[in-house]
């Protein structure tokens, strides 16, 4: 599995334990540095002109202070695995700090617990939608209340995609859900989607014969580049299984993890055009507000986030932190 050397665990939910435990057994098996983070959402300015207590940036430094002791606390219970832990409180946008953070201190892992469980069912909220076309590391979204390993590991790779870029994405999604599966020996399932573009139309234009033909050609194409794709370890692999089917690929990743009952999902997050850094996958788009388990999602190789290299405002204390 891809070795990660500086985790970044965003405890600032509900529930951060299902992170920061995840992060921590992580760290432990990769002999990695863990950093707890908290970021504090500036207080309105208006807030300041009915509050004679204090000033809204005084107010700002209190509860950042208040919420260093909690991620301290929170630390104190990794300090005994011998871990090297650092504390980190931002002031500003969580998405955007968490993000600087990861590109000041070149974190290559964000963990962090779904923002809760809402009546529609849908796991991920603002911050994790943001981070996910923010952050330039990959980012791992738990499902909260997690315990255990996984059973049943998704990877939905992209078999249309023909660039460099996007192959490279395509192994790397493929070799962490691999170790990922192994590690806690669970079924690894592989979902790739392919479609004629306009199909129907073409129909109606091209005659159904001349559209058949087409779709036997790219069918044939999708199946060499999974051929070149699926090499050792995953080829007859007993607990690997292929899910390859013709539809749209938002259709059939959400088809494959609700019927194999998915607790992990591993996918990219970027789309084949547009701007670095602003735009999800049209697929991921599609997919993540119905993901019902924990998503791990990856950017390509070469990905820049939009979010600048710059000092974090952010709250330390004086004394060195007693987990080192």
């Amino acid at each position: 599995m891809q070795e990660f050397k500086n985790i970044l665990v965003y405890a600032g939910t509900e529930q951060p334990e299902t992170a920061v435990a995840k992060a921590a057994k992580l760290a432990l098996e990769n002999n990695a540095r863990l950093t707890l983070m908290d970021v504090v959402k500036p207080i309105p300015k208006a807030f300041g002109m009915i509050s004679d207590v204090a000033k809204p940036e005084e107010l700002e430094k209190l509860v950042a202070a208040d919420r260093r002791r909690k991620m301290l606390d929170l630390a104190s219970d990794v300090s005994d695995t011998g871990i090297p832990l650092d504390v980190v409180v931002a002031i500003g946008d969580p998405a955007t700090e968490i993000t600087r953070q990861v590109v000041n201190d070149e974190h290559d892992l964000v963990v962090k617990t779904s923002d809760g469980f809402s009546p529609a069912g849908r796991l991920f909220g603002s911050v994790a939608k943001s981070l996910l076309r923010l952050c330039p590391c990959p980012v791992w979204l738990l499902k909260p209340m997690i315990h255990g390993d996984f059973d049943q590991v998704v990877a939905a790779i992209d078999v249309e995609s023909e660039d460099i870029q996007h192959t490279g994405l395509n192994r790397k999604i493929l070799e962490l859900a691999y170790a990922l599966a192994r590690r806690d020996k669970a079924q690894l399932h592989i979902v790739a989607a392919w479609q004629v573009w306009m199909e129907d139309s073409m129909r109606r234009h091209a005659g159904d014969d001349a559209v058949d033909s087409i779709r036997l050609d790219h069918q044939a194409k999708v199946q060499k580049a999974l051929d070149e794709l699926l090499q050792t370890p995953y080829a007859n692999a007993k607990d690997v299984h292929l899910h390859l089917r013709q539809g749209s690929p938002a259709a059939v990743i959400r088809s494959v993890a609700d019927e194999v009952e998915a607790d992990l999902m591993v996918m990219g997050t970027v789309c084949r055009t547009g701007v670095a850094g602003f735009l999800i996958g049209n697929t991921a788009e599609t997919v993540i507000p119905d993901i019902t388990c924990s998503l791990l999602a990856l950017k390509p190789d070469g990905f820049v986030s939009p979010v600048e290299l710059s000092h974090t405002l952010s709250i330390q204390e004086d004394q060195p932190l007693p987990l080192m």
